[in-house]
């Protein structure tokens, strides 16, 4: 039982969220409130409202018993939408493809959502292509263990493979003696994503015993082996590291190389609070974290 939150706006990325939406829920137990964040210097509510109508509708001619609902509510957007996520498991939104730096520089609302939101958030590209390919996952023993789980349980919900990718790369280093030494350890770089990938498919064979899985340790930056690997993916889950927008970008975030490069819909997740209360994904998946590290 998930409970959706989707933003709608006026750009066919809003629209391509519907259309994912229609094809992730299960409509006897699932819900999905779509929501529209009005500015103090937006657009009228009429035309909000009518939109949200017509999304509504959307989703009902494919899932006539599906539990949907909408709301207008108040700016500012980005803190809205992060509030209003919490309300339910997961926030769905829409990524206009622009230039990563125009992205930080301006603050696109896709970024400064996913670098605040304590849920789960599904980015759909507004080039989404739809595919029944595996889930992938990007393995990660400082910001997956989350990731993993949400990931796994995602793939046994839809009955796709779940593809587990652990990139990996000798350290770069600017004096030249040291890159020396640091090749001389290439083999213990290797010899340790493999461990970590080994632990990971470990941990999900016991969490989802019935689940396909699969598991590749690739040589490279990992925005970079991801974005590779999404080729062909129903969805992409990566773990969240940064806490802003332009953090990503300066580091080169794996989620931020996705929303902007990739076809796939991509699902950031926040790694879980440790409050003992609050929504689902704000409770630590405890089978698959033991093993992570």
């Amino acid at each position: 039982m998930t409970a959706y939150t989707v933003a709608i706006d006026d750009t066919t990325a809003a629209w391509r969220t519907v259309d994912w939406i229609a094809d992730a829920v299960d409509p006897a137990t699932d819900s999905v409130r779509l929501v529209t964040v009005s500015e103090y210097t937006g657009e009228a509510l009429e035309r909000s409202e009518e939109r949200l109508e017509a999304a509504e509708q959307r989703l009902r001619s494919t899932h006539a018993e599906l539990t949907v609902r909408h709301d207008v509510t108040g700016g500012p957007t980005v803190d809205r939408l992060v509030s209003d996520a919490t309300r339910g498991d997961m926030l769905v939104i829409g990524g206009n493809q622009v230039h990563t730096f125009v992205a930080a520089a301006r603050g696109r609302v896709a970024e400064r959502v996913v670098a605040h939101a304590v849920t789960p958030v599904v980015v759909v590209p507004e080039h989404w292509e739809r595919s029944d390919g595996p889930v992938v996952v990007g393995v990660d023993g400082r910001s997956a263990s989350a990731a993993l789980s949400w990931a796994a349980d995602r793939a046994a919900r839809g009955r796709h493979e779940l593809a587990l990718v652990r990139a990996w790369a000798v350290p770069s280093a600017v004096d030249a003696y040291a890159a020396v030494d640091l090749q001389e350890d290439r083999d213990l770089w290797s010899k340790e994503a493999d461990l970590e990938l080994r632990a990971a498919l470990r941990a999900v064979g016991a969490a989802q015993p019935g689940l396909h899985v699969t598991g590749e340790a690739v040589e490279g930056q990992a925005r970079d082996v991801v974005l590779r690997s999404s080729r062909g993916a129903s969805l992409i889950v990566v773990g969240r590291r940064h806490r802003t927008a332009l953090g990503g970008f300066i580091t080169g975030s794996v989620g931020e190389r996705l929303m902007h490069e990739g076809h796939a819909p991509v699902c950031i997740v926040p790694e879980p609070t440790h409050t003992g209360g609050g929504a689902e994904s704000e409770r630590r998946p405890e089978q698959l974290h033991a093993e992570v590290r």
